[in-house]
């Protein structure tokens, strides 16, 4: 059983090539290959949580090893920052859809950062507008940086802002991502103000009340709203949700997590069939993603456990060319 550190992550997995492996898996998905029950949620008094993530890709005939199976393991401690940790920690175990035996076991917190950060990036190519340059983050987490890393490697954006609740971390933060991404990362500090002048609008934070008013958002701006994954959260208002054409990772896991699409429908401020499609949809052209310059698009992300197993077969198959001496692209 192989076993792929963070170290060999961070070497194997490179944002672009994340999100064609997403594409892929959700190809198939809508192709009716895969299966992705509902998590497990184990509480852990009222320290954390404990969410199981399975998920499985048919092989094709002939093909078994295009399939894959595996599970995620992931606790959610909000405590953590004051301690020190990551709020979020995981481990994946990846296993041979063909025979059930395990292949691999993964580290799993670089590991969900990287697949948020490229959902939400695949998302963002058919739902940003192609011009847009201009990137608002709201958040200095470790997701905030895949986030970052993976929405500028389809997006190209020519200048960033940050806002953060800690002054002192969202300076260091912004050091340390304009010295990643080359480009001015500068320290918000309106929210509103940052919105009006955002195309791109990515939220990755513990907020559990909305970041920003609805009029802050101006025509043609995108939104991507990972933060929050519990039904009585949200990173967005209501109103914010009426305006938006929405897209989310898939339509079932909307009523145990999507806050921001939950509330709303609590309010009256939207009914169920304001969800216009899945990223399924859009990535195979079944529905649009963005029609008009115009048009304010929203992704809601909650985390969806096809996106762990396609980056996790991504890795392993690299790892295991790389023991064969074939040529793999590094960062």
């Amino acid at each position: 059983m192989r076993v792929l550190a963070r170290a060999d992550l961070e070497r194997l997995l490179r944002p672009l090539d994340v999100v064609e492996a997403l594409a892929d898996a959700f190809r198939e998905y809508a192709a009716g290959a895969v299966t992705v029950p509902d998590r497990t949620l184990l509480p852990v008094g009222d320290l954390g949580m404990l969410f199981v993530m399975p998920a499985a890709i048919a092989p094709r005939a002939g093909e078994a090893a295009a399939g894959a199976l595996g599970t995620k393991l992931v606790t959610f401690y909000g405590g953590n920052r004051e301690r020190g940790h990551p709020t979020h920690q995981a481990t994946y175990v990846l296993m041979d859809a063909a025979t059930g035996r395990p292949l691999a076991l993964l580290e799993g917190t670089f590991l969900t950062g990287m697949r948020t950060g490229a959902t939400s990036a695949l998302a963002a190519r058919h739902l940003a507008r192609p011009d847009s340059r201009r990137l608002v983050c709201f958040g200095t987490s470790v997701q905030a940086e895949h986030q970052l890393h993976c929405l500028a490697a389809v997006l190209h954006p020519r200048h960033v802002t940050v806002l953060g609740r800690d002054a002192d971390r969202a300076r260091r933060f912004a050091a340390r991502m304009t010295a990643a991404l080359g480009v001015a990362v500068e320290v918000g500090r309106d929210a509103a103000e940052a919105v009006r002048a955002a195309d791109v609008v990515t939220c990755a934070t513990t907020s559990t009340t909305p970041l920003f008013p609805a009029d802050a958002v101006r025509p043609g701006t995108h939104l991507d709203a990972v933060g929050t994954f519990q039904p009585q959260h949200r990173e967005l208002d209501s109103a914010t949700v009426r305006r938006a054409y929405v897209v989310v990772e898939a339509y079932a896991s909307v009523p145990a997590a999507a806050g921001e699409l939950v509330i709303a429908m609590r309010e009256g401020a939207i009914g169920r069939d304001h969800v216009a499609a899945e990223l399924a949809e859009v990535v195979t052209g079944r529905r649009p993603g963005r029609t008009t310059a115009d048009q304010v698009t929203l992704f809601k992300s909650v985390g969806f456990a096809l996106e762990d197993l396609a980056a996790a077969r991504l890795a392993y198959n690299r790892a295991m060319a790389d023991d064969a001496g074939t040529e793999i692209a590094l960062w």
